[in-house]
């Protein structure tokens, strides 16, 4: 909203200098701007409603089922056998609690695809999402225990437990399912920001095999045979400053410029500050530092 209010100020201040705005290139390309960034945000804004929508309908269907279970329970619970009309009311909510779940089931399936890779703004609604899939799982094993109780009493109602534990079952695979691909997206997520470092001397770095050179040969990274578990791991995320325990350094490994610098300390000793994480990482992951 913050760009679109600035191609508005842009506009009036097009107009002010020019006496015939509306028909400059200027005016018509910011013109065109504003309305590509409404059309997103309406689409995005649907899109939200929607789903907020379903959550609603979900909501209203589990409370539609909670009070389905007070009935039965209280109906368990009670000695003697049960008339024909309760007999009849119990089934009828069974049927209905089995119809609800199925449709609930459909529901939150399409709620989490839509979760997975939307917008952050849609994005925000998966812990919703998440509450509503333990939900769903709860629901089933409730009913797959109420009915276990009430299959003692009445042959009649124990038709209907096949139903029930087939939804309960699938409900805790599509449970351990999204378990899974969140900590799959955990891990790439962990990978996409780790990074290795590492600082020692001249003679150090050569015996771990991470430079080369000597006498009359220059001195060169040797990509792709270095130790590397003589490196460091890191989150770029959390690690913006190395310090480095001396007070000479010289960067080895390839970072873009303007991107990081070495900071003395009050005793003299030297600190590699980056300052551009993104691009500071942009074209490795090893960054490799000789002190002195």
């Amino acid at each position: 909203m913050k760009k679109i209010s600035f191609l508005f100020i842009s506009l009036v201040l097009i107009f002010a200098s020019c006496t015939d705005v509306k028909k400059s290139k200027e005016y018509k390309a910011l013109e065109a701007e504003r309305d590509s960034l409404l059309s997103i945000t309406s689409v995005n804004t649907a899109e939200m409603n929607e789903m907020m929508a379903v959550i609603s309908d979900v909501e209203a269907n589990f409370a539609k089922i909670r009070e389905a279970e007070k009935y039965i329970s209280t109906q368990s619970a009670k000695s003697g056998e049960m008339s024909q009309d309760t007999k009849a009311r119990v089934n009828d909510n069974f049927r209905m609690i089995d119809e609800i779940l199925k449709q609930n089931k459909a529901q939150i399936a399409e709620l989490n695809k839509k979760a997975v890779g939307s917008n952050k703004e849609v994005a925000s609604l998966k812990n919703t999402i998440d509450r509503l899939n333990k939900e769903m799982e709860t629901s089933a094993k409730r009913v797959t225990e109420l009915q276990a109780v009430l299959s003692e009493r009445d042959a009649t109602i124990a038709q209907l437990s096949s139903d029930i534990t087939q939804i309960a079952n699938e409900a805790e695979m599509q449970s351990q399912k999204i378990q899974a691909q969140n900590t799959e997206i955990q891990e790439k997520d962990k990978a996409l920001h780790t990074a290795y470092y590492v600082f020692g001397t001249s003679d150090e770095l050569k015996e771990q095999k991470i430079l080369s050179g000597g006498f009359l040969q220059s001195t060169k990274v040797m990509e792709g045979t270095f130790n590397k578990d003589y490196f460091l791991k890191i989150d770029i995320r959390d690690v913006t400053s190395i310090p480095l325990y001396s007070g000479k350094a010289k960067l080895w490994s390839n970072h873009p410029d303007g991107t990081y610098e070495f900071v003395k300390g009050g005793d003299g000793n030297l600190t590699l500050q980056i300052t551009d994480t993104q691009r500071f990482w942009s074209l490795t992951k090893y960054l490799i530092i000789e002190v002195s």
